[in-house]
């Protein structure tokens, strides 16, 4: 049961990178069309800064930061701990992701209530011209956060199996892949 778990929640934090990285193809695409245009006509697409700000930017930041965590790729810093046993490191591991998943868990319901807010007033910005919704954007950080928050249970919920052998420091095992 556990391992399909990992295996569901590996394939959607993937899908999380891949959609980061077509919004960042996409986003390369419209400002170099943008900047064509600019060039051509002397107008470019309206609205780019915004839709670049506020969609592109917002997804590229905020849909993959579980698969980040998945990688090991967030940034640690290890002055005290690297001199704690191994047992003890795994410990103070542990109690991170516990600490982590309460954070996240405030941040995935802090701004699912903002994003329903925006969503329930229709959100948006006016720009030359252009009536631009931004309220789905809203969405993106708590899909993001709760997506941290179900990584974090995983690896907690799969630190204690034994054979796994985390508390003897192959704590990467409790990664989904």
């Amino acid at each position: 049961m556990l391992g399909w778990i990992g295996r569901v929640l590996s394939r959607v934090l993937d899908a999380t990178q891949i959609i980061a990285a077509l919004l960042i193809i996409a986003m390369m695409f419209h400002i170099t069309l943008d900047v064509l245009i600019k060039y051509t006509t002397s107008r470019g697409f309206p609205a780019t800064v915004e839709i670049v700000s506020h969609y592109y930017m917002v997804g590229v930041a905020f849909l993959p930061i579980a698969f980040a965590e998945r990688m090991r790729a967030h940034v640690s810093v290890e002055v005290v701990t690297h001199t704690l046993s191994p047992r003890l490191q795994s410990v103070a591991l542990y109690v991170s992701w516990l600490l982590s998943i309460v954070v996240y868990a405030l941040l995935t319901y802090r701004t699912f209530l903002d994003a329903e807010k925006k969503r329930a007033v229709g959100a948006f910005v006016f720009t030359q011209d252009v009536r631009l919704d931004i309220w789905p954007t809203y969405y993106f950080l708590p899909i993001g956060f709760g997506l941290m928050v179900l990584t974090l249970i995983y690896r907690c919920v799969v630190f204690f199996r034994p054979q796994d052998d985390v508390m003897k420091g192959r704590i990467s095992e409790a990664v989904p892949t």
